[in-house]
């Protein structure tokens, strides 16, 4: 019921961060024993990041009325498992499931697993949930917290979550560019060539960039064509440059995931001809030793000591070029040679 839907239990065990945005001044954390009071301050705006695994933000989600019960729905229906985008408008709230990555603690390799992130952003509030630490909203703290940004609204920093998520595929995609150039500069070289795995953890990782992030891509063209009323000018220039962005970043996979195709390819091409060379190289030693090897067979049978055979070795040879003529005339028939 939305009459029972109240903001006042609040889950402090299950929140990751806490942002106020007053209009004038700088940004804050909030304690967290003073979220809920600070909810209720018209002066203010809210970033509250939540654990969606803590049992306590699933029972708050049902209970308050800053999130729309279509959200809760959603999210009890497991729609972060089924890796659909999607973008709309529910209320008065704009509500988002986007793509992000995950978070490898102790690895400075960069890892392109996605997670899913939860937006939920009215005027003065964004709620964002996720099930496991990911490295956009991780940004976005460290950001807020050493003075690197500082929004006034919940929209700008809805913008600044764009901006941040756009910077890290893009730092992604040199990392996988700069494989790339590895591995085409080895190829050009004539060097050893790398193992296939390499080039195609590249072209898988690049088809799953591309598969997560065009959805959510044609999900910000509509959002572009039905913004919400609170969305200034500015908000939604500052949008369309995001959506741009994101397209070229999306062509720049795709990009990367035909380069990828093309050289896979061209290692197929060199293999095959390096096979084809070893070939060529047994058959002229094959031929160069074929009569030696025929001469020394025939010249070495023996049918003195064979029942029935005795000096018969003109009728041996005989049999021997019936035989070598029929299967000839049989690769010939089926057109083998």
């Amino acid at each position: 019921m939305q009459a029972d839907r109240t903001p006042n239990l609040f889950p402090i065990a299950g929140v990751v961060f806490a942002w106020a945005m007053p209009k004038t001044g700088k940004g804050y954390e909030i304690p967290l024993f003073e979220i809920a009071q600070s909810i209720e301050d018209p002066d203010l705006s809210i970033w509250l990041h939540l654990n969606l695994s803590n049992t306590q933000v699933q029972r708050w989600l049902e209970k308050t009325s800053l999130v729309p019960e279509r959200v809760v729905e959603m999210i009890e229906e497991g729609v972060n498992l089924s890796r659909m985008e999607r973008i709309e408008k529910l209320n008065d709230c704009l509500v988002m499931v986007m793509n992000d990555f995950h978070q490898e603690f102790g690895e400075d390799q960069v890892d392109g697993s996605l997670g899913t992130l939860w937006a939920i952003v009215t005027p003065k509030l964004m709620v964002s949930l996720r099930n496991n630490p990911l490295k956009t909203t991780d940004k976005l703290r460290y950001d807020l917290r050493s003075g690197e940004i500082n929004p006034s609204s919940a929209i700008e920093l809805f913008h600044e979550l764009l901006d941040l998520r756009a910077e890290q595929l893009r730092t992604l995609l040199v990392h996988l560019s700069q494989d790339m150039d590895v591995l085409e500069e080895n190829l050009l070289k004539g060097k050893d060539f790398p193992e296939h795995e390499s080039l195609g953890r590249i072209r898988i990782q690049c088809s799953r960039l591309r598969r997560q992030f065009s959805p959510e891509l044609i999900a910000l063209h509509r959002l572009l064509k039905r913004l919400p009323y609170w969305f200034s000018d500015e908000n939604k220039n500052r949008l369309t440059d995001d959506v741009d962005l994101l397209s070229y970043l999306v062509q720049d996979i795709s990009s990367l995931y035909d380069r990828a195709k093309v050289l896979q390819d061209e290692q197929a091409a060199h293999v095959a001809e390096f096979n084809a060379k070893n070939l060529q190289v047994l058959s002229v030693m094959t031929v160069i030793f074929l009569p030696m090897t025929l001469i020394s067979g025939i010249m070495g049978m023996n049918m003195e000591d064979l029942p029935g055979l005795k000096g018969s070795f003109f009728e041996v040879m005989v049999v021997m070029s019936i035989a070598g003529g029929a299967v000839y005339g049989a690769l010939k028939l089926k057109r083998i040679i």
